[in-house]
């Protein structure tokens, strides 16, 4: 997958890793702090990677738990064997089936927005107990408003792409194109963010091995 841009994310975006995973922030920032957290293999969803890389959910919890010190809230989500990279015709992006979760710091809750698009949800408290339910559906869509809650989302309607992030540009009243991070990408800001955000997750990182 040399076309898939999570396989080979770019250094000066990439804030912390472990050996099953990658913390980077995106391109196309709707928030301070926007991340992704991506497995470090070419894997379809995280449900799919819960074997495979079994310490990835506690990976993204950590960032998340990092992000939540700085920005307050931090809403989750991960559109799991769904097409949300498609373009018109039904072409997807290499990494649009590369598992990885979005992190948007300071966003509104869009929880209940987004539900208006599927048939049926599962809610639970742990990440872990939420990607066990997401595993028995072929398509899903988690979404997360609180580190102590998760909903899984099945049996979609017509999907849209870059779902998680019209939803962010519409709870933020920001214009919808800035949904698109293609042209939009932000290029240095990501960057800046980063550099940041890699200062940060050592500092706490650090803080927590003393304890």
């Amino acid at each position: 997958m040399g076309d898939c841009f999570l396989c080979k994310p770019r250094k000066e975006l990439v804030y912390a890793s472990t050996d099953e995973g990658v913390a980077l922030c995106g391109l196309g920032p709707l928030v301070p702090g926007y991340s992704i957290v991506a497995t470090r293999a070419h894997l379809r969803s995280a449900a799919d990677a819960r074997k495979v890389a079994p310490s990835l959910s506690a990976f993204v919890s950590r960032v998340r738990e990092v992000l939540v010190a700085r920005f307050g809230r931090c809403v989750l989500s991960e559109h799991g064997r769904v097409p949300a990279c498609a373009d018109i015709s039904g072409t997807t992006d290499p990494h649009c089936y590369h598992a990885h979760f979005l992190l948007f710091p300071g966003s509104p809750n869009i929880e209940e927005r987004a539900q208006k698009f599927f048939a049926a949800s599962e809610f639970t408290s742990s990440l872990d107990d939420a990607l066990t339910i997401a595993a028995n559906w072929e398509e899903y869509f988690l979404i997360s408003d609180a580190p102590n809650s998760f909903r899984v989302l099945t049996r979609p309607g017509k999907f849209i792409r870059q779902f998680a992030r019209i939803l962010v540009t519409d709870a933020m009243g920001l214009p919808s194109t800035r949904a698109n991070w293609r042209k939009h990408p932000n290029d240095e800001q990501a960057a800046r963010e980063a550099e940041s955000l890699r200062t940060l997750f050592s500092s706490a990182q650090s803080e927590k091995s003393h304890k």
